[in-house]
């Protein structure tokens, strides 16, 4: 059984084709061993489809993503843009795909010039969190007890891979910045929760 993580990107594919680009972060996906160019059938609950499995490889990504048309996508109940599992079983040659809304990761938090209304998110960080680029969109934030909507900005450089704040929340909430802090997404209510940096590698 082999399994992974990724985000789904709609493409104009033919109808029962799913093109997988693996290896976009540092360890190697375990999806790699699904043979190659084959036939196999996707899953989830009762809904059963054939399809014609490929890989895409040397695209520049920070996380592994799947693409397919939007007929297949909304048979399955697939939403673009949010990220999902999918297992392996090569007793039956399957594929069984489910919602996978929770991303987290270590990150830093620095303060920045930047407005009390917004919060920026660096492409790289973004994409290790499962937050879309959607520059100006409303992400809750949430540190401790206080929890505030804040403006989404997205920098222009790709590789940039911190969280930016104002000084007002950083004081508020007493985070201490230029340090590494645990963050975690729920893409089901668009959360970003921030924990402190002592949090990291505590047992939960």
């Amino acid at each position: 059984m082999a399994s992974g993580r990724l985000d789904l990107f709609i493409a104009k594919l033919p109808l029962h084709t799913v093109v997988l680009t693996l290896n976009c972060s540092e360890k190697a996906s375990d999806l790699l061993s699904v043979p190659r160019n084959t036939k196999l059938t996707l899953k989830r609950g009762g809904i059963k489809q054939q399809i014609q499995l490929q890989f895409l490889e040397g695209r520049e990504c920070f996380a592994d993503f799947m693409e397919m048309n939007y007929a297949l996508a909304r048979r399955f109940r697939l939403t673009a843009l949010r990220r999902y599992t999918l297992d392996y079983n090569p007793n039956d040659q399957s594929l069984t795909i489910n919602p996978a809304p929770l991303s987290e990761t270590v990150a830093l938090i620095a303060s920045g010039p930047i407005a009390a209304g917004s919060l920026s998110v660096g492409y790289e960080l973004l994409s290790r969190l499962g937050i879309p680029e959607r520059q100006g969109s409303i992400i809750k934030v949430r540190s401790g007890k206080h929890l505030v909507k804040l403006h989404l900005h997205v920098p222009a450089n790709l590789s940039d891979d911190r969280l930016r704040l104002s000084s007002q929340w950083l004081q508020r909430w007493k985070l201490a910045p230029n340090q590494n802090h645990m963050l975690q997404f729920d893409q089901r209510t668009f959360t970003l929760s921030i924990a402190s940096a002592s949090s990291i590698g505590r047992s939960p």
